[in-house]
């Protein structure tokens, strides 16, 4: 139930940079999701319906990209892969250590749009 508010804001950023463009109709919505994140794919589009109908954004499709996630050990300072498989018990493949920093994995970010510009008269 988290998405709504994020899917709310996200909705208002591109309706501002949409119309600021001239946009007949948004097309297409891209959005990066990090594998860390807790979004539910099917909620994201399902929420984007419920508060797009009436405005240039509606009918238009979420696209969400996956980013996969890294850390680095905190002991020896190597940065390696966290996967959703090893997530639970991530360590270093250098030195074994078991804690690290997350450098990536948990962005949530809009990254495009596409739309079809009104006609200039």
């Amino acid at each position: 139930m988290h998405e709504l508010p994020i899917i709310k804001s996200i909705y208002k950023s591109v309706i501002t940079k949409a119309e600021g463009a001239g946009a007949k109709k948004v097309k297409r919505v891209v959005i990066e999701v990090g594998i860390l994140r807790d979004f539910i794919p099917e909620l994201v589009q399902k929420y984007w319906d419920f508060i797009s109908p009436g405005s240039i954004a509606e009918g238009s499709v979420i696209e969400l990209r996956e980013l996969d996630a890294s850390a680095a050990c905190g002991r020896c300072g190597k940065e390696y892969a966290i996967t959703k498989e090893n997530i639970g018990n991530p360590q270093c493949p250098v030195c074994g250590y078991r804690r690290g920093r997350l450098i990536s994995g948990s962005e949530l970010r809009l990254v495009g749009i596409e739309i079809e510009k009104q006609e200039k008269k």
